[in-house]
């Protein structure tokens, strides 16, 4: 929903679709504003990744607003597609819903990096995707991702992060990049 068109209503209908194929999208957003996170949530979302963070109190922020009491203090409404449209087992659907969310933050401005290591530690918080792209930007090679400067940064980012137990994610633009990631221990 960052980069594209995307309404909330077209987000339903394409979680539907990946429902339908036993797929758990993953849904970008491109903020940490609660608003939008629980509406994404409630139309049936389950795996957040939030663009533009910047510090580990944002996302503390971010995690606590996916998820429910105690772990959380998401917003209740039983009558909403992740519950069923009912109160039933409400409880147990809560408490599954806490262990099924997948929380993502997209970290690629100069302040991110330099709380990186704060923003890992935060209890559940499952992965840390490196947006290279806006990181190029930043090390003043716009657009350049095969850089040195781009390469050697990312792989001092992607140790720090996957030594907390945090998942490394980012983006290949080509098969090759794609080797580089792996060998450098990303792992989404």
């Amino acid at each position: 929903m960052e980069h594209g068109p995307t309404s909330y209503e077209m987000l339903e209908y394409q979680i539907y679709a990946a429902d339908c194929e036993n797929v758990t999208p993953i849904v970008r957003l491109s903020d940490s504003s609660e608003k939008d996170i629980l509406h994404a949530l409630e139309v049936g979302a389950q795996s957040i990744l939030i663009s533009h963070v910047t510090s580990a109190s944002e996302a503390d922020k971010i995690v606590k607003s996916t998820r429910y009491f105690p772990e959380g203090d998401r917003g209740i409404s039983l009558f909403t597609r992740n519950h069923g449209y009912s109160d039933k087992d409400f409880k147990i659907k809560m408490k599954k819903i806490n262990e099924q969310m997948f929380i993502g933050v997209l970290v690629e401005g100069e302040e991110g990096i330099n709380d990186l290591e704060h923003i890992c530690s935060i209890k559940n918080l499952d992965m840390v995707y490196l947006g290279i792209y806006d990181i190029s930007q930043v090390l003043g090679v716009p657009g350049d991702v095969k850089n040195k400067k781009v390469i050697n940064l990312i792989k001092d980012l992607v140790k720090m992060i996957e030594t907390q137990g945090v998942v490394a994610g980012s983006v290949a633009p080509d098969r090759e990049y794609l080797k580089l990631l792996i060998e450098s221990g990303f792992r989404f």
